[in-house]
């Protein structure tokens, strides 16, 4: 009984002691969702093509974006290394890297966003739907420029632990959002009703206003003056921005092999009708609030691993994993209960038209199961990131969402080999089992490595 009140006590420490950094991270992660939440929301008030207008042209910019945050993420455990190791002046100049990183990055960023708007028009919707969408993405070019130097300094501020930042400036850009939105989508304050277009540039000003403060709190700060980040400024360095690449590029692949799979989902059922689009978007943009909260965990674990393998501390590594872990999948539980408790007056909520309820309502159910699988497999995923191992995951991801759970998927969804086809719900099926095999692929690829790092060090 004394062992395991001590295990007990040892374990609500320890997981205080993560939450105090993973709180932070979470909310400001359900702030940035929350801006397309709100887009989602006032497009549903205008009508149900403008909803799936928007959701369309979001899935877009969400793979485009989620690409870009997994490059810049590469960042954050070099960053979080050399802060563990005391290496001051390296954070710097790491630091300026990614800046310069982040020029030719949106460039491209906006290559691929006019590259989304030709897809757009090769599907088959309804020419109302298209115009919508198309209008919809281009405000993106502004954002798109900034996106990725906004990133470079989040990825800093997270390495080296100061999460203040990101946590206030996105909940003052939520806030904003929902204000500009109101304005710009409905026609408030002297400004155009503009629809759903509205959402979008209002995301390009929130952006601008992000950025800025970043830009700020980087050069005022207590924390970030005595890094002088700005001072001695050095040239793009091939070998540097080469590193943050290595790292991203496969995190980019990792979290994309997942986010893709539901990005395109409603570009895969457009042709099913503006209702089953909508419902489909009303639960995915529910489930991604959700969903930050694993992800602030597995944001956690990626510094707090990436500080302690920086201090040559592998068995305080594993401990703060295997807390997370527990961590992650009680609260990924918790979720799941309120999505099946809540999910029918969420989808009262964002629309007015029934068989859009009917179809979200039974979704938010599927939103349930997967939630717990796909904790597991996200704060793993972060254990590994800290770690700097993500070839092999990005390896796992793939495998499990495209070389299993895909095929399964669309011919559950779209065609009638196991039956009657069942449309997006079977695509939210796929989900599940792509989760869960991840899940189970990752968690066994991290318990293999935070060993092979302790015995490593034991025998130095």
């Amino acid at each position: 009984m004394l062992f395991k009140n001590t295990h007990n006590s040892a374990f609500l420490a320890n997981a205080l002691l993560l939450w105090r950094l993973a709180g932070p991270l979470i909310l400001g992660q359900v702030a940035v969702v929350g801006m397309t939440v709100t887009d989602i929301y006032m497009a549903g008030q205008v009508s149900a093509d403008t909803l799936a207008a928007v959701q369309l042209g979001g899935s877009i910019w969400a793979v485009i974006n989620l690409i870009v945050i997994g490059i810049m993420i590469g960042n954050s455990p070099i960053i979080g290394n050399y802060w563990g190791a005391g290496k001051h002046h390296l954070v710097r100049f790491q630091f300026q890297q990614a800046l310069w990183l982040a020029v030719p990055m949106g460039i491209l960023v906006n290559c691929a966003i006019i590259g989304g708007i030709f897809i757009l028009g090769q599907l088959d919707m309804p020419v109302e739907v298209y115009d919508i969408g198309r209008s919809y993405l281009l405000p993106f070019l502004i954002t798109g420029l900034m996106f990725p130097a906004f990133f470079a300094f989040r990825s800093t501020f997270e390495g080296i632990g100061d999460i203040r930042p990101v946590m206030v400036f996105n909940a003052a850009a939520f806030l904003l959002n929902i204000v500009l939105d109101y304005a710009l989508v409905f026609g408030h304050f002297g400004l155009p009703a503009m629809g759903g277009v509205g959402a979008a540039w209002a995301t390009a000003t929130v952006m601008t206003f992000l950025l800025l403060c970043m830009a700020i709190y980087a050069h005022y700060s207590h924390t970030m003056r005595a890094l002088k980040l700005y001072s001695q400024f050095t040239r793009a360095n091939i070998a540097a921005i080469g590193n943050i690449l290595k790292l991203g590029i496969p995190i980019a692949l990792n979290i994309s092999a997942e986010m893709v799979f539901f990005a395109i989902i409603p570009l895969l059922v457009a042709h099913l009708g503006s209702d089953v689009v909508g419902a489909h978007a009303i639960a995915i943009n529910i489930d991604s609030l959700a969903f930050m909260i694993p992800l602030g965990v597995a944001q956690a674990l990626t510094i707090k691993v990436a500080h302690a393998e920086g201090a040559n501390n592998p068995k305080l590594a594993r401990q703060i994993c295997l807390v997370g872990f527990k961590l992650a999948f009680l609260l990924g539980l918790a979720m799941a209960v309120l999505k099946i408790s809540l999910g029918s007056q969420f989808a009262q909520a964002f629309s007015s038209d029934p068989n859009v309820q009917m179809i979200a309502t039974n979704l938010f159910f599927f939103a349930a199961v997967l939630g717990c699988v796909d904790c597991l497999q996200m704060s793993a995923s972060g254990a590994l990131r800290g770690y700097k191992d993500v070839r092999l995951p990005l390896l796992i991801q793939v495998t499990a969402f495209w070389g299993i759970a895909f095929p399964i998927a669309y011919s559950l969804a779209l065609t009638d080999f196991w039956g009657e086809p069942l449309g997006v719900y079977g695509f939210w099926a796929g989900m599940i089992i792509g989760a869960l095999c991840a899940g189970i692929g990752l968690l066994s690829r991290w318990n293999i490595v935070s060993r092979n790092r302790i015995y490593a060090a034991v025998n130095a």
